[in-house]
C-alpha cells in the first residue's frame, strides 16, 4: 500500500511538472513578429530622413518588467535615424503577450529612400 501512493505521488507529480512547462511553451517565432509589428507600428511609416539609398540599421533593446521597450543601442550610418529610433522607442509600453523580460532583442530595420 505504501508503494502505491509514492507511485501515485510520484507520477502526479510527474504530470503536473509536465503540464505546467507545456502551458508556457508558446510560438516563440509569433512573439517575435508580434512584438516587431508593435515596434514598427511605434516607429511609424514616414521617418523625417531624407535619404539618397537604402540603409540597414539593428535597434537592440529589451523589455523591461513594466512591459516597456528600453533601448539599448541603434546600429546605423545616419545618426538622425539612431536619435529618431532612441526617441520613438525608448520607454514606450508594448502589448505583446510572452515575451522574455529582460532578454536582449536585435531587430532589422531596413530605411528605404522616398
Amino acid at each position: 500500500m505504501k508503494i502505491l501512493k509514492t507511485i501515485i505521488t510520484v507520477i502526479a507529480i510527474s504530470l503536473t511538472t509536465v503540464f505546467s512547462t507545456a502551458a508556457t511553451e508558446k510560438n516563440p517565432e509569433s512573439t517575435k513578429n508580434s512584438l516587431r509589428t508593435e515596434l514598427v507600428s511605434l516607429l511609424g511609416n514616414k521617418i523625417p530622413l531624407n535619404v539618397d539609398k537604402s540603409y540597414s540599421a539593428e535597434i537592440s533593446f529589451i523589455i523591461n518588467n513594466s512591459n516597456e521597450v528600453v533601448v539599448i543601442s541603434v546600429n546605423s550610418k545616419l545618426s538622425d535615424f539612431n536619435k529618431y529610433a532612441k526617441n520613438k522607442l525608448n520607454y514606450k509600453k508594448i502589448n505583446v503577450k510572452n515575451i522574455k523580460k529582460g532578454e536582449v532583442y536585435r531587430m532589422p530595420i531596413i530605411i528605404n529612400k522616398k
